[in-house]
């Protein structure tokens, strides 16, 4: 991961892989057929992460609950920049990686709008969406929270800690409207 962190996918080899992991490239291949199945695996591990953030809580959900689900949402995004970096190309490339990307995004929409329901029945989301309202809510602040950070950086913006707030807070503001 950190060498495609550093370096990208397009420019790694599996010899490079296997060199900066210090094994032989055959018994890396004993364990990963190419570099498409080392990214997939990658992509496995950062969604486990991700996990976390979609634990049920008994907690009231609040600005700041938002606020510390946007950072992990953010922290973990930028552990894995090559991932993001490089999205379209990597599925592109990759049928099998694109599957099942799509399987976990079309999944985690479901749960952010099974939340986004909740807070209706709690009296938590003050204003009351259709199915497609919420739908694009939803939608909107998941392609934002997956883009906000390449794009901070391709405007030469270094991302660090300034940049992970202003990205929390840019969340916030899409989703304030609505709890």
């Amino acid at each position: 991961m950190e060498v495609f962190n550093q370096s990208g996918t397009a420019s790694i080899s599996m010899n490079a892989l296997a060199e900066v992991v210090g094994m032989s490239a055959g018994n890396l291949q004993y364990h990963f057929k190419n570099k498409e199945e080392v990214i997939r695996a990658i992509m496995e591990e950062m969604f486990k992460q991700f996990d976390v953030i979609y634990q049920p809580t008994e907690q009231p959900f609040t600005l700041e609950t938002l606020r510390r689900m946007m950072r992990l949402n953010f922290e973990i995004i930028w552990s894995y920049p090559f991932f993001f970096r490089e999205l379209g190309a990597l599925l592109r490339n990759d049928k099998l990686l694109a599957r099942r990307f799509r399987e976990i995004q079309e999944q985690r929409l479901a749960d952010q709008e099974k939340i986004i329901k909740g807070l209706a029945g709690t009296g938590g989301n003050r204003a009351a969406l259709n199915p497609d309202e919420l739908h694009n809510v939803v939608f909107t602040g998941w392609v934002l929270g997956h883009t906000l950070l390449p794009y901070i950086e391709s405007m030469g913006q270094k991302i660090n800690e300034a940049a992970l707030e202003q990205a929390v807070e840019i969340m916030v503001q899409h989703y304030k409207p609505y709890l």
